[in-house]
């Protein structure tokens, strides 16, 4: 004799529950990503001039304060806008990077032996200051320019407004 119970099992419903919870959960974590080192907001701080450039030293100056903005979806460089940017990285060795700016290495901090370079191409065709960038460090970069290496410092996030 196999008994059966007239009741709705509760565990069936709870089933159900734990299941789309449980897919919900797979949808949204495939979701989050790691930002790139390159995302955020920086800032021009100084310029570092190793040769020959377009630029002089008092021409260079006036970019320092100038902010650029990278990320996944849209990038702001100064005044201009890139919808759709596509991030092109590569690491480059001391060697490598010599061969390629004909500038040592060390000209954007001693003691560097690679650098993380972002190649960043935008929606049109036309080249713009910043879609060339290096990452010398955590919250330090370079943007090249013109023949111009201008150091740049990620800003901080803020959680709350500074007059809170």
């Amino acid at each position: 004799m196999v008994w059966r119970s007239s009741r709705k099992s509760w565990f069936t419903p709870c089933k159900v529950i734990i299941g789309a919870l449980l897919l919900v959960s797979v949808v949204t974590s495939c979701a989050i990503r790691d930002p790139k080192p390159v995302e955020g907001t920086w800032v021009i701080t100084d310029a570092v001039m190793p040769g020959i450039s377009e630029a002089n030293p008092q021409e260079a100056r006036q970019w320092f304060g100038q902010s650029y903005h990278y990320g996944a979806n849209n990038l702001v460089l100064g005044q201009i806008q890139c919808q759709s940017p596509v991030y092109s990285e590569q690491r480059l060795n001391a060697e490598e990077f010599n061969a390629q700016f004909n500038v040592p290495l060390s000209t954007l901090g001693a003691g560097k032996q690679d650098i993380q370079a972002y190649q960043i191409s935008c929606d049109n065709d036309e080249l713009l200051p910043g879609q060339q960038l290096f990452i010398t460090g955590h919250r330090e970069a370079y943007m090249l320019w013109d023949g111009v290496f201008y150091k740049m410092e990620k800003t901080e996030v803020k959680s709350q407004p500074d007059n809170v």
